[in-house]
Parts: C-alpha cells; structure tokens; sequence
C-alpha cells in the first residue's frame, strides 16, 4: 500500500507524467507510452525492492521505521517544490514511444524518492515484492490521465494544488511514523 499511495502521489503531478504527455503529443502511440513507463517502473521497482531487501538484515527495526518515515518525508518535501518545466521529451525520435517513455521515465524514477519509499518500505515488510503491483497500479493512476488529456490539458489540471496537497500529506506522514519510530508519539 505505501508504495501505491507513494508512486500515485508522487508521480500524478511530476515528471513521468510530463514525460508520458509530452510523448505521447509527439508520438501519438498512448499505449506504448503507457507500456514504456510501466516497464520502466517494474524495473526501478525491481531494484528498490532488491535494495531494502539486500539492507533490511542489517538494520534493527527502529532503523527501517525511521528510514521509511524520511524516506516518506522526503517525498512529499519534493513535492512541495516547483512544477516540471516545459522541455522535449527524452530521447530521439528514432527510440518510439515504447523507447523513450522507458529510457526516459526510467532515469526519472530513478532520481526521483519513490524509489527510496519503495526500498525502504521492501526493508520493512514480511512480503517485501507485493510493493511491486503497488507501484504499477500507482504509477499507472498518475499517468493515464496525463497520457490521455495531452501535455496542454493535463498542464490546465490544478498541478500545483495536487502537488501541494500530496507533499503535505506525505510530509505529515513521514514526520509521524519517524516519531514513533523513536518513541516520541
């Protein structure tokens, strides 16, 4: 669940959704748009969860609470900043839509927190790969609409407000579970 409300929060109003309608304007292939940045997502997902993992052994529980609480609040704090800018999709035309959603949305999501959210909340969980469909349902959730409105309507969307909301929320949450990972709450 934290990685769907992660993804879907953190993604609808960022830049895989600007990347998927800007290349989707430009291409005019939404499926393959769609298929790229999923693909993307399962192979960042992928990662993350092999990464939290990798780690969880190494850290007390109080350690991967704390984490995932940082993590979460990291998050919504970069939301709290300023609206993707206007530029041209990644990629060259010659990669079509299915290249350059992939490429492009998968060097996104790598710089981008969910990554993290995800790696931590794999550290924490009993069934670390189930964050695995989470993220796609959620990653899928933010990005259909900008694949379907098209960079111009998906831009008239109140952008600024869902991202002020969504980084308020996340920010709010992390701060509490990172609380109680110390005892304070």
């Amino acid at each position: 669940m934290i990685a769907l409300v992660s993804a879907l929060l953190a993604q609808g109003a960022g830049r895989v959704a600007a990347l998927a309608a800007q290349t989707t304007d430009r291409t005019g292939r939404p499926g393959a748009v769609m298929l790229g940045v999923l693909a993307a997502q399962l192979i960042v997902v992928g990662v993350a969860v092999q990464l939290g993992v990798t780690i969880a052994p190494s850290l007390t529980p109080e350690t991967r609470t704390l984490l995932l609480g940082l993590a979460i609040g990291l998050a919504g704090a970069g939301l709290l900043g300023r609206l993707p800018p206007r530029v041209s999709p990644f990629g060259s035309p010659r990669l079509g839509a299915f290249g350059i959603a992939m490429l492009g949305g998968g060097a996104i999501m790598l710089a981008d927190s969910p990554a993290f959210v995800i790696a931590m909340a794999a550290a924490r969980s009993p069934l670390p790969w189930a964050a695995l469909p989470g993220a796609l349902i959620g990653t899928a959730g933010a990005v259909l609409p900008a694949i379907l409105l098209g960079e111009r309507d998906w831009r008239r969307l109140p952008l600024r407000l869902i991202r002020i909301g969504g980084g308020a929320v996340m920010l709010l949450a992390g701060t509490i579970i990172a609380l109680s990972a110390r005892g304070l709450i």
